[in-house]
């Protein structure tokens, strides 16, 4: 339906069929599809004023709002792909993503000029006021199927974050493969609940937008209260919302603790509540269930960037969401070699997603035998293009493989995920083959977080671990080692927030992570240790700093 067309004509074309149809509301205004065409080729037109190269990157310097939406269709009609640049990020990293991406021209819609001071900014307000053209509307160069959409950064192991180059066609077989999974209608209201630097944010905003449904965009303070986000979902009446699990068990406490309060149901519209990024929280969902009803459909997706958002899908059955069987996965030391005791329904990430083909491979590049874990592979349309700039890491990445011994080579990437396959055709996730973990959706590479506060004065050692806190939170921890002979006075606590004070080296690395990382990558907890504990092998003993920390 979708694969032979560019994102923005699939946008054109709805807003031809359903011109008065609410298309996007942000809270302070709402535009119908016209309008939304409209404004957007207004904003094409100032980019096309700036003479970009044709398949130039755009940055996207803005507020959650329409304006996002907007600018986002405006940048594809004129020709070029989009690099969304979350002003909530500390300035050093949104200047590292614009050098890297070579940004030349930004649409802000605030003073950018002490974050990118370099760059030519097209002020979205002054384009919003300015009368159209003769020209608005026609694209300043056509763009391909195949020719990149957006770049969206994610963590680097090597300390830089790196960009996903995500095409036209990956998203558009994504709209397709999911139109086999969802009945997706033009009466649905969606929510655009995510930052548009996290791939989430894609599948909701083209989701709506290709089927002709409403999308809300939810302000950032609301998306940091429960509260207000279920009243945004009440009053909308949203009917298709995509949810981190973390972030919906406050949602789901939240529901449960006001109808206890008030003895009051609220009137949900809610058809679908998708979630993605972590393992399903089954008892968040049962709560749900005992004071909405049933009449949610609850989804397990897996993806990541570079597949373009969903690769697999699968509706929970209320068999497992009523009764969780006992039993849990058998895992040996480092995850790579176990095999599966019981399967686990909030591990289960369903089926491949049509056009997909799912295998694992052993560390040898061979295939995994059934019941084993092994590393995701997938091939497929929805793979993206590669990273900007590192063709080594593309190569490294999405390897050509002849898995079936034909000759034939297919393109796949290989995930750094575990898995395992199940009798019934679902692959279980089972963890990661490297030092990447994923904390609220967000995968993040610890070594990105160490490099950033390596050198810091008076650490000798640092490591950052993912700890599962004692409510079963899931939270980035920095276990750090003072340089031999520090002044002790300075630290008279334990480096945690104790009673004892706060320590002086916790307080320069906190600040040091806050001045050079995005708030999902500041470690929540700074741990000192006198030093950091090693394996027999000679290596940092992470069990060992975990366990200390739980």
């Amino acid at each position: 339906m979708f694969a032979q067309l560019t994102l923005h004509r699939i946008f054109e074309e709805q807003a031809a069929r359903t011109p008065d149809a609410q298309a996007v509301t942000d809270g302070r205004e709402s535009l119908t599809y016209r309008q939304l065409n409209d404004l957007s080729d207004r904003l094409a037109a100032a980019i096309a004023r700036q003479r970009p190269a044709p398949g130039a990157r755009i940055g996207l310097f803005l507020r959650r709002g329409n304006n996002v939406v907007a600018a986002a269709i405006a940048v594809l009609k004129a020709g070029c792909s989009y690099v969304p640049l979350d002003p909530a990020y500390p300035p050093e990293r949104v200047r590292y993503m614009a050098r890297d991406a070579s940004l030349d021209l930004v649409v802000a819609d605030q003073d950018a000029s002490a974050v990118l001071p370099d760059a030519t900014v097209i002020d979205v307000e002054e384009a919003r006021r300015r009368a159209p053209e003769p020209q608005a509307g026609q694209p300043a160069a056509e763009s391909a199927p195949d020719a990149p959409a957006y770049v969206i950064y994610t963590s680097g192991s090597s300390g830089d974050p790196k960009g996903v180059v995500v095409s036209h066609r990956n998203v558009t077989a994504l709209l397709d493969a999911c139109d086999q999974v969802f009945d997706l209608r033009g009466d649905d209201v969606w929510t655009l609940f995510h930052s548009p630097c996290f791939d989430f944010s894609v599948w909701e905003m083209w989701g709506a937008l290709a089927h002709g449904a409403r999308l809300v965009v939810v302000p950032t303070e609301v998306a940091r209260s429960p509260d207000a986000m279920l009243d945004l979902v009440v009053a909308e009446r949203v009917t298709v919302l995509n949810q981190v699990p973390s972030v919906f068990r406050y949602l789901s406490r939240s529901a449960v603790a006001r109808v206890e309060e008030t003895g009051e149901r609220p009137d949900l519209a809610l058809r679908y509540i998708n979630f993605g990024g972590e393992a399903v929280d089954l008892e968040a969902v049962r709560a749900w269930r005992r004071v909405h009803g049933t009449g949610t459909d609850f989804f397990n997706s897996y993806g990541i960037t570079e597949t373009t958002v969903l690769a697999t899908c699968r509706r929970l059955p209320e068999s497992e969401i009523d009764a969780l069987p006992e039993g849990a996965r058998d895992a040996s030391a480092d995850g790579s070699t176990a095999a599966r005791v019981i399967p686990d329904p909030e591990l289960n990430i369903g089926r491949p997603l049509d056009g997909f083909e799912v295998v694992l491979l052993d560390e040898w590049g061979g295939h995994t035998p059934p019941g084993r874990i092994g590393e995701l592979c997938l091939a497929g349309p929805q793979l993206a293009i590669g990273y900007l700039g590192r063709p080594e890491l593309t190569a490294e990445r999405y390897p050509l493989l002849d898995l079936a011994g034909t000759g034939e080579f297919r393109r796949y990437y290989r995930s750094g995920d575990l898995a395992v396959a199940l009798p019934d055709g679902t692959w279980e996730f089972a963890g990661r083959a490297d030092d990447q973990v994923k904390i609220n959706g967000y995968r993040i590479e610890t070594g990105e977080i160490e490099s950033a506060l390596h050198g810091t004065e008076g650490v000798q050692d640092l490591v950052v671990l993912a700890v599962t806190s004692r409510i079963g939170e899931r939270m980035l921890t920095a276990f750090y080692a003072p340089v031999p002979g520090a002044d002790d006075r300075e630290a008279e606590g334990d480096g945690d927030g104790g009673s004892g004070g706060q320590d002086v080296l916790a307080e320069r690395l906190t600040a040091r992570a806050r001045e050079s990382l995005p708030a999902h990558m500041v470690p929540r907890r700074f741990v000192r240790v006198p030093a950091l504990p090693l394996t027999p092998s000679g290596k940092t003993d992470k069990r060992a700093l975990t366990a200390q920390a739980s």
